[in-house]
């Protein structure tokens, strides 16, 4: 059986997601078809969840299990997922989901991952202190998209206009490295990446029920 996997995320660069998504459902020896539709291009009107899903009703398609991304953003975990289940419950009933929440956003998942941070900036063998906080922080920090801006400048060694030019590419950079996100490595020490994997294992076993 082929699980049929529609994908919700918040924006382009968190399409690594879905990979992610893929790679758990090969772990488990699960075959799946997944769906990442770019609402955005296709004039979705509305941003909520549930104008998305119904967005996707419109479009035709059936689905086993609906996996959506929102970061908790200042609202913490627990009301996203509330939102997420009420969303598909009233669109999707009966459709398995699976929330998927970073705490307080998928930048705090990138900032574990020094080496990739480097990689990913261009100067893998640099030295300079990039400021990152240890993995059992990281979920407090306030504004991790910024302090990822950061590390990425700094990992870069860059000055001036060349640094203006990387800092431009902010969305790409990001999107490269949540791609590369190793999903054995740090990540593994933090709680919303655990109930993400948690989430999606057990979502792929009730669809197989």
């Amino acid at each position: 059986m082929t699980v049929r996997i529609l994908f919700l995320r918040e924006g382009t660069s968190d399409d690594g997601i879905a990979e992610h998504i893929e790679n758990i459902a090969a772990g488990l020896g699960i075959e799946v078809a997944l769906t990442n539709p770019d609402l955005d291009r296709l004039n979705a009107q509305g941003h909520t969840i549930g104008d998305k899903l119904s967005r996707v009703l419109a479009l035709g398609g059936f689905y086993e299990l609906v996996a959506v991304h929102r970061d908790a953003d200042n609202a913490g975990r627990q009301p996203r997922v509330l939102e997420i289940e009420e969303a598909v419950r009233t669109h999707m009933p009966g459709v398995v989901h699976v929330p998927v929440v970073p705490v307080r956003m998928t930048e705090a998942w990138l900032l574990v991952d020094e080496p990739a941070i480097r990689r990913v900036a261009g100067n893998p063998n640099g030295r300079c202190a990039l400021g990152l906080p240890q993995a059992s922080r990281v979920e407090t920090i306030a504004d991790p998209k910024k302090l990822l801006k950061q590390a990425l400048a700094a990992a870069s060694e860059l000055s001036g206009r060349r640094l203006k030019r990387f800092n431009d590419r902010f969305p790409e950079n990001r999107r490269q490295l949540l791609q590369r996100l190793d999903p054995n490595g740090p990540v593994t020490r933090l709680p919303s990446w655990q109930a993400f994997v948690g989430a999606v294992e057990d979502g792929l076993y009730r669809c197989g029920d």
